[in-house]
């Protein structure tokens, strides 16, 4: 079982860095359907079918060490369904050996099709063609039926005017999958920043500064045993809050 998760490791670690230097850490994302209990136990977590076999068990064991405060209704702590998300990477040891570690990003809603990220937005074709770029905020609420509907969108830079068209057909693109109390699925918010940037622009640059930047983020300073503390995302509105991330 050990040697069939170390060749596991090593084919995505493979697959994962194509077109990046030899031997260099590779970070990407994970995320599991985890069932609590009303204790806010996990009784099964099922990770994203998209990741391999062997990345599965792994953060399948983490998860199941997580420990969440359960939802409430009437004061009464209720069992339920949520969706995690990490951030994790893959780093060489010397030899044949991979190391992994992985951390808590966020939890809430999951995406319909089991991915740990929603599709991109379209770039505006006008947009491209001014290079015009644009950064924002946008807050949405996930309905019961998984769609979503937008509550509000700040502009951090550019033009709202530009990009709102591709901003709103992009939110009600996406299809989630609900959080659950009590087998009944319930609404949530969920904030996003977005950016639209030209290549060669400045924030493409920002973004390539940024990818760099991962590489040194606490999960692949954990993987090649370098110390290292990241923060933690704020989950905007989930009945679940997260106690112990084990």
């Amino acid at each position: 079982m050990k040697r069939a998760l170390w060749v596991g490791l090593l084919a995505f670690a493979s697959a994962a860095s194509a077109g990046e230097a030899k031997n260099e850490a590779v970070k990407f994302h994970a995320n599991a359907r985890v069932i609590l209990d009303d204790q806010g136990v996990p009784q099964q977590v099922q990770a994203g079918e998209t990741l391999p076999e062997a990345i599965r068990a792994l953060v399948e064991q983490r998860v199941m060490t997580w420990r969440f405060e359960p939802a409430q209704v009437n004061g009464v702590p209720m069992a339920g369904v949520t969706h995690v998300f990490l951030n994790a990477c893959l780093a060489p040891l010397p030899g044949d050996g991979m190391s992994l570690a992985m951390n808590y990003r966020n939890h809430g809603p999951g995406y319909a099709g089991g991915a740990s990220l929603p599709p991109p937005p379209r770039y505006p074709a006008r947009a491209a063609r001014d290079d015009k770029e644009g950064s924002f905020r946008v807050v949405t609420r996930i309905e019961t039926d998984g769609r979503a509907k937008i509550e509000s969108i700040e502009t951090v830079s550019g033009s709202l005017k530009v990009f709102e068209p591709a901003l709103r057909e992009w939110v009600a693109s996406i299809r989630y999958l609900p959080e659950q109390v009590a087998g009944m699925p319930i609404a949530t918010r969920v904030a996003y920043p977005v950016t639209f940037a030209i290549p060669g622009g400045s924030l493409s640059r920002l973004r390539k500064e940024r990818r760099e930047a991962d590489l040194q983020s606490a999960e692949c300073q954990a993987a090649t045993g370098q110390d290292g503390n990241a923060p933690r995302p704020v989950v905007l509105d989930s009945p679940f809050k997260l106690r112990d991330a084990g």
